[in-house]
């Protein structure tokens, strides 16, 4: 190869590095604003208020207002504004890095005598760090809060990832939060969540632990789980969950393996949106039973014990489904419940169905109706058009 040809090369080769970062600038800015007309499509303005670009780097600042539908925060603000530095290498492989200040919270009228205190602990001690290799995958991580008054409270070490898709998911770690004042504190350790969904279908996972120390009682909560799921389409369906291993407050209780599930389901969307809006509707109200909908729980508890006396157990099931019925406040006022068709199936130790009558006395009723077997009090009822059976016996 003579030195003709190995100067061109040489050459070449300069000039593919020179004219490198222009060629990612173009492509990576090209990625960048499309993203951020994506996000101006779902209402957010953004502005940008400084450019320190330079050929290397792309460096902007930007003012993003971002309405608090979009947050699902409209019952309490109207909107909430960032400050943003976005920041990336014009080069082939690069993260592209935005810091984050919480520039202003604007709270509805309702909540005005808090708006300063609001903005004051946002812009002081709010600030994140995200980065994205390709603006569909995320990394997050917030600053360690820590508000010293005349109490100590933290919040430590938050952080997680974001994948944006068709479906959005999010996951995310909290090593402590508490609120500490002397020797007094409460706590939630060891914070792991994770969750999926977009507008028609969302459901989320999250576990911790508690540890509350005062004055008063000391309690330890191990392995809670909370969960919650939920469709939107013509009817919506909404189910919730919590559940804890073990639950200890030294010398006063302990409660082991507690399940509790609620479920809400075809109920419809509309009715239920219009009911939403107007708590206080009794129009509302009867819209939503005009079509029907189905409630359920469960509930169980393996052991429990109160100042040291063995309680027992208790296994709850409940379903109710509300037929379409018109007039259905009307019909409540006046106690005709012919829309209900319900099933109760219960079974605890004799200790807590004594200890649920001693509090509610108007339940000996339906205990009296009860199967007493092996130490174990069994309900087993059913509302079927008004009317109450018993073991598939009817109760006159």
């Amino acid at each position: 190869m003579n030195k003709n040809k190995l100067a061109v090369m040489f050459i070449t080769f300069l000039v593919l590095i020179a004219i490198t970062p222009f060629i990612f600038s173009k492509l990576m800015n090209a990625k960048y604003n499309k993203m951020l007309n994506q996000l101006r499509q779902k209402g957010l303005v953004i502005k940008v208020v400084e450019d320190k670009s330079t050929y290397l780097t792309t460096d902007k600042i930007l003012d993003v207002t971002i309405p608090a539908e979009v947050l699902d925060l409209q019952n309490v603000a109207k909107s909430v504004r960032l400050k943003v530095e976005t920041k990336f290498k014009n080069l082939p492989v690069t993260n592209v890095v935005f810091l984050n200040d919480v520039e202003e919270v604007k709270l509805l009228d309702s909540y005005a005598e808090i708006q300063k205190d609001v903005n004051e602990f946002f812009k002081n001690h709010v600030k994140f760090v995200v980065t994205t290799p390709n603006f569909r995958d995320y990394a997050y991580r917030f600053n360690d809060i820590d508000i010293k008054k005349d109490f100590n409270a933290v919040i430590k070490n938050i952080k997680g990832t974001l994948s944006v898709n068709d479906i959005v998911k999010n996951r995310f770690f909290i090593q402590t939060a508490y609120i500490k004042q002397g020797s007094q504190i409460i706590e939630i350790k060891s914070i792991k969540g994770d969750s999926e969904g977009n507008d028609k279908t969302y459901h989320s996972n999250v576990t911790f632990n508690v540890n509350v120390n005062l004055p008063s009682v000391k309690v330890q909560v191990n392995d809670v789980t909370l969960k919650s799921y939920y469709s939107i389409d013509k009817k919506t369906n909404v189910i919730f969950s919590a559940d804890f291993n073990k639950l200890l407050a030294k010398d006063v209780a302990q409660v082991e393996n507690f399940k509790f599930k609620f479920s809400m389901k075809k109920v419809d969307t509309e009715a239920l949106e219009e009911l939403s809006k107007n708590s206080q509707s009794q129009e509302a109200l009867n819209r939503v039973f005009e079509k029907g909908l189905c409630l359920g729980l469960t509930s169980s508890v393996k052991s429990a014990e109160i100042t040291k006396q063995d309680l027992g157990g208790y296994d709850l099931t409940l379903s109710a489904d509300f037929l379409p019925t018109k007039d259905f406040a009307q019909k409540i006022e006046s106690k005709n419940i012919d829309f209900l068709n319900l099933h109760l199936h219960f079974v605890s130790s004799a200790q807590i169905a004594n200890l649920i009558m001693n509090v509610y006395p108007q339940s000996a009723f339906l205990f009296a109706l009860a199967k007493k077997e092996n130490g174990n009090v069994e309900l087993n009822l059913d509302i079927k058009k008004g009317r109450l059976y018993s073991n598939g016996q009817l109760v006159e």
